[in-house]
């Protein structure tokens, strides 16, 4: 399969001018000021940072995501570059190292949100956040230090930047799918504000089109900020975040018709008091609401009301020039409701497996951690913590408490060479906000677990090129289900008990001067699950993925981005559709699965390019960009899918199919933005 790609003929002409143009920026790029390098070893592997400035260990710079050709300029999407990400066109929501969607915590300025994303009936297409809010973002993908909890894969932590602290400044946007509108400025001589809209108009796009089904995707959100210095010392941030979706889906296939709407809503209040230059405080004050209300074209409904609020506290500590201590402690109080009646289809016509669950519970959890980071020699530091996980409310009788220490090791034998180490167990609770109703279960157990083995080597020969490369061993167990993605996708829900995952990723970037800058990488993995006793691949098992990209200014104002992926076809299940003649003459299609995840989809591929232009004026600025996805076109597949053949006059079923479901063909986008 891999190297039949390579007969393409379109396939290697656009490869070599991919190529060519790289080898031609290269030619022509000069060198420029070198970037600043850290002093202090860095403890913690699988971290890739987003971030508006320069270092050593920064893979990329959020100058250069706002090139990236995306949809949307999701920072969700940014991340899906780094090598170890399993992800898809159509989702913002992303695994890594074979572990669930559901994995990866979310973080904004210190607060964990609850499911970030928008149209969720389409795999969570648009995160909440847009790029124009972000100051710097890391994502950790194993070995992260005891600060991080609550999820066992990784973490996507965002930090939002700044706002005008001098003037009022207005911005306006609109791309493919979104329109934007952000406020900020000063508030006195101590604070500053920002308020942030967006409004997606997918649904009046679909309107304009024609095609044979009926969606209506309708999706907004707002962010607010505002921060005060109340005295040299104290700082208060109050936060604001609220999305909203609606979403129709209307289809010949009856199993397929949805109504639903999403309300999400998360306000937070941070206290940070400073004590000299090396010590402070965060304490937070959060509340939030989360709403669901489904109902599928066979009567099935999926109704669920959430609460929280809480107060965490954490205290950083310098306790010596290269000795930081860390500790935190949380506490939540939650209250669900459920109600939860869904026939789910089994192998076989017009056989369907009845899920009932009707919860109303509430209960309080506390989460603490210890974590002290040493850089014990010039050439040595140590990071060593744990964290504690209680629940009041789990199932009488079931352990109502994890443990979970952690170990990250780094050694630096030359400038230039930096060994890394990590072992530690990470529990992802099931919350009141999680219990998996999809399975059947009403109650809330143990938390799943994960068990981090990593090793890795990173090589700096110089502070603009950077090689590294780690390897990884990850278990599971305890596992309860996994995230259901609705809409269209044909899934076989058959959760498994255990699960391990084992490979290793290599990353690379050059920054060949100021104006020219390249990033390589490649991941292998194998991803394998247990469920029933019986031993599989799991859905994320991602064979190989390879990515390669460049980034060019050829002007003080113009940059090109190319960027080329490949990855194998990750495991499906196989599909079979026979017709059934019913003694009253009509047809009907029954649908079979075969062995779960027995198959496996083609390979991707695709080429992307954006041209970025920024054109500031006196008063105003205009920037805009341009770009193509899937410059040549390929036919990268989704999934296959069941389809009844309908007569056009009398809607009749006269025969069945399994199609295949395209993801994106290529796709030119325009976006402008302007700045006032």
């Amino acid at each position: 399969m891999f190297s039949a790609n390579f007969r393409d003929p379109v396939y290697l002409v656009f490869c070599a001018l991919f190529f060519g143009v790289v080898g031609l920026f290269t030619a022509l790029a000069e060198e420029e000021d070198v970037p600043v390098q850290l002093e202090r070893i860095v403890v913690t592997p699988g971290r890739f940072t987003i971030y508006d400035g320069t270092s050593a260990r920064i893979s990329l710079s959020k100058e250069a995501i706002e090139r990236f050709p995306l949809i949307d300029n999701d920072v969700m999407r940014a991340g899906h570059v780094f090598p170890g990400v399993v992800s898809s066109d159509y989702s913002t929501r992303f695994s890594v190292r074979g572990g669930e969607k559901d994995d990866i915590s979310v973080r904004l300025d210190g607060m964990e949100l609850y499911n970030p994303y928008h149209l969720q009936d389409f795999g969570g297409a648009v995160s909440l956040i847009g790029l124009e809010l972000v100051q710097n973002t890391e994502l950790l993908i194993g070995g992260f230090p005891a600060e991080y909890g609550e999820k066992m894969s990784g973490v996507f932590d965002i930090t939002t930047r700044t706002p005008n602290t001098e003037k009022f400044s207005a911005n306006f946007g609109v791309d493919l799918i979104n329109a934007t509108a952000a406020l900020e400025g000063p508030l006195s001589e101590k604070g500053n504000w920002l308020l942030s809209a967006r409004r997606g108009y997918i649904d009046l796009i679909l309107m304009l089109m024609e095609i044979d089904e009926n969606y209506k995707p309708q999706y907004a959100d707002v962010y607010s900020k505002l921060t005060y210095q109340v005295t040299p010392t104290d700082t208060v941030t109050l936060n604001g975040l609220y999305g909203w979706d609606k979403n129709r889906i209307r289809v010949d296939d009856v199993d397929n018709n949805l109504d639903s709407q999403y309300d999400n809503s998360t306000a937070w209040v941070k206290w940070r008091r400073t004590f000299g230059s090396s010590h402070w405080t965060d304490v937070f004050i959060f509340a939030g609401t989360s709403s669901q209300d489904r109902t599928t074209g066979k009567a099935d409904f999926d109704n669920r009301d959430f609460r929280f609020f809480g107060t965490k506290a954490e205290l950083t500590a310098n306790l010596f020039d290269k000795h930081t201590f860390r500790s935190g402690v949380t506490w939540r109080w939650l209250t669900a409701q459920y109600q939860y009646d869904v026939q789910e289809r089994q192998a076989g016509i017009n056989i369907y497996k009845p899920i009932l669950a009707d919860i109303d519970g509430s209960g309080s959890e506390i989460d603490l951690f210890l974590q002290d980071e040493w850089q014990l020699h010039s050439k040595l530091a140590l990071n060593v913590g744990g964290r504690y996980l209680y629940q009041d409310y789990r199932e009488e009788g079931i352990q109502r408490y994890e443990v979970g220490p952690r170990v990250m090791l780094a050694v630096k034998p030359t400038n230039d060479l930096t060994l890394r180490g990590a072992w530690g167990i990470y529990h992802q609770p099931v919350h009141l906000m999680g219990v998996p109703v999809e399975d059947g279960i009403e109650t809330v157990g143990r938390a799943e677990r994960a068990a981090h083995h990593i090793l890795g080597v990173e090589y700096t020969p110089t502070s603009r090129f950077l090689v590294r490369v780690e390897g990884y061993y990850n278990t599971f167990d305890d596992l309860v289900g996994r995230l259901r993605e609705f809409g269209r996708q044909n899934q076989v829900f058959a959760s498994p008990e255990s699960a391990d995952a084992k490979g290793f990723d290599v990353f690379m970037t050059h920054a060949v001067s100021n104006r020219l800058t390249w990033t390589l990488g490649y991941a292998f993995g194998i991803a394998e699950e247990i469920a029933n006793g019986v031993k599989r691949f799991r859905q994320y098992d991602r064979r190989h993925s390879f990515a390669v990209s460049s980034s060019y200014q050829f002007a003080p104002t113009w940059h090109l981005y190319l960027s080329w992926r490949f990855h194998t076809g990750e495991p499906r299940t196989p599909l079979t559709h026979k017709e059934l003649r019913l003694p009253n003459g009509s047809i009907a299609c029954d649908r079979q699965f075969g062995d779960v995840y027995s198959a496996r989809m083609p390979a991707y591929h695709s080429l992307d390019f954006r041209i970025t232009k920024r054109s500031p004026y006196r008063r105003w600025e205009l920037s805009w960009y341009f770009q193509i996805l899937n410059l040549y076109n390929h036919a990268n597949l989704d999934q296959y899918a069941f389809s009844e053949v309908r007569d056009e006059e009398t809607n009749a079923i006269i025969g069945c199919a399994i199609e295949e479901e395209p993801l994106f063909p290529i796709v030119p986008t325009l976006g402008i933005t302007v700045t006032f």
